[in-house]
């Protein structure tokens, strides 16, 4: 028979709403989910109290925290979807002999999980373990591309969009710019933002609901940049990284 807590089944309504829509008031929520707002607004102390969401002063509305994506991290081995990542990578390397990088999402970060190394005299320094900021990476781009105003907003503040070469992003304004052209593009550059001699190309890798918590990369020394056709290259980005989203 069964039997639900009215309460829970409410906070966890409420929740879905919130990471679905990315971010909504007490108003909206009650009338969708045909709570009275009373009921709407204590469940929402209560879930901001525990750190699941947060609200934003400004526009009076409420969004998720990362809390519960630490906590599926936490339970979900990266090996697994690592494993299941590493033969589409592997395809890549064979088509390009380029470094091939595979990523997961961090509040203020990414941090490789996989990389494939070129065989060339000339490769990339890096390494499985290693975090790389957000907002002058390929990779950590298209993860940033896909947060909402307020949150790129809150990451700027956090890290202060620390330049690292004379090519990096160290306006708010310039960076909504740039992330505004990934969205509208499919991929990410980094053009020497990040280090000196270094070129890249990255894709996000989204779940079954179109989220990014995931993304891969081809990167090369800026001057093999020129040998390949760039709509090519970036195709068969976004082809391997549908193939890896089908892991979720």
């Amino acid at each position: 028979m069964r039997s639900n807590i009215q309460s829970l089944e409410r906070g966890f309504a409420i929740f879905e709403y919130i990471v679905n829509k990315g971010g909504t008031g007490v108003t909206e929520l009650s009338k969708e989910l045909q709570l009275n707002k009373s009921t709407v607004f204590s469940i929402l102390k209560t879930l901001e109290n525990l750190g699941y969401i947060y609200k934003d002063e400004l526009t009076n509305t409420y969004a998720a925290t990362f809390r519960l994506q630490s906590l599926a991290e936490m339970t979900a081995d990266p090996r697994n979807i690592t494993g299941y990542a590493r033969p589409i990578l592997q395809q890549l390397m064979d088509i390009y002999d380029e470094t091939i990088h595979f990523v997961s999402a961090r509040e203020n970060s990414v941090v490789y999980l996989e990389k494939m190394e070129s065989t060339k005299s000339v490769r990339i320094y890096t390494g499985i373990g290693l975090e790389m900021p957000l907002h002058c990476t390929s990779l950590g781009k298209v993860i940033l591309a896909d947060r909402t105003e307020e949150e790129i907003c809150a990451y700027a503040e956090r890290t202060g969009l620390v330049r690292y070469t004379k090519n990096s992003i160290t306006r708010l304004d310039l960076l909504m710019k740039e992330l505004e052209k990934v969205r509208q593009q499919g991929y990410a550059i980094d053009d020497e933002e990040n280090q000196e001699g270094l070129y890249c190309v990255g894709v996000p890798v989204r779940n079954k609901h179109g989220k990014s918590l995931y993304a891969l990369s081809l990167s090369m020394p800026k001057f093999r940049q020129s040998d390949y056709d760039k709509k090519q290259l970036v195709k068969d980005l976004i082809a391997a990284a549908e193939k890896v989203s089908g892991f979720f």
